[in-house]
């Protein structure tokens, strides 16, 4: 599929209106109890989107129809917690596993195995579910691989680009969005919206800790952000991250994000808390 070419993709104009006018919005892929504490008929409670893990327990159904429901995919690391980990241990595209989340598994997205896998399994279960589009994560795995061994992972974001543009082709009118920085820009012609985290507030796997982002690290996301945008205008949603207890820093990051347009929204590391 690396070897294909790739055709550019603009989104429908109604879908792009809809995602730009998106201000109030979560995402929950953690683990979590915290959907037995929702009551969708509260006012103030209008959601108009949601980006979910692909957890059973959650009932699509009882999610206001004009709220969107999008699945969390990740297309750059297998996840060992997934119905289909029995089925790819030990496969060769298995690369190493992620030193911050040690149940996932980066992957040489190169392999037509696991290209397979996400077109003609993961994503068709997730539509069939209810999901009415898809988050995709994990997608700087390819720029990271590439990096670190530009011999062995040649050809990695090339890749990338042939299976957005496959993934496009099959599905034209599901919402695509993408969480990325440095390989932003390869997804932006087949997506329509950008996902960015940590862009003034962040969890520091370091430190163990939450904090401001420095100067140098705002700095190059947001120009990763301009990258991307230089080759695909879409709608930004930033995910930022402080300590429950830390309302300062929370709100101080909204208040930066929104400044640049961006939509904001602040979880912790495990981005498993409702808003």
């Amino acid at each position: 599929m690396a070897s294909c070419a790739v055709a550019t993709w603009r989104p429908s104009a109604e879908r792009n209106k809809g995602l730009s006018g998106i201000t109030h919005w979560w995402i929950l892929i953690g683990r979590s109890n915290a959907f037995d504490a929702i009551d969708w008929r509260l006012p103030g409670r209008e959601t108009e989107m949601v980006i979910l893990n692909d957890d059973p327990g959650i009932a699509l159904g009882e999610i206001p129809r004009a709220t969107l429901r999008l699945a969390y995919l990740s297309v750059g690391e297998a996840d060992r917690e997934r119905s289909y980990w029995a089925s790819i241990r030990g496969r060769p595209f298995l690369v190493e596993a992620d030193p911050n989340w040690p149940d996932n598994i980066r992957v040489d997205i190169r392999d037509t195995e696991w290209q397979r896998l996400l077109l003609e399994q993961e994503v068709p279960r997730l539509l069939q579910r209810g999901f009415q589009g898809l988050m995709l994560d994990t997608i700087d795995t390819v720029s990271y691989l590439e990096a670190k061994d530009p011999v062995r992972f040649a050809g990695s974001r090339e890749a990338l680009r042939a299976w957005l543009s496959t993934l496009r082709r099959r599905y034209p009118d599901i919402v695509l969005l993408v969480n990325g920085s440095d390989a932003l820009a390869d997804a932006g012609p087949f997506v329509d919206g950008y996902v960015v985290e940590g862009v003034f507030a962040t969890y520091d796997f370091g430190r163990r800790d939450y904090r401001a982002t420095t100067a140098a690290e705002r700095s190059w996301k947001l120009a990763q952000i301009e990258r991307a945008q230089g080759v695909a205008r879409r709608p930004v949603f930033a995910i930022e991250y402080a300590s429950v207890g830390d309302i300062a820093l929370a709100r101080w990051a909204t208040r930066e994000a929104a400044g640049r347009g961006f939509r904001p929204y602040v979880t912790v590391k495990e981005i498993n808390t409702l808003p």
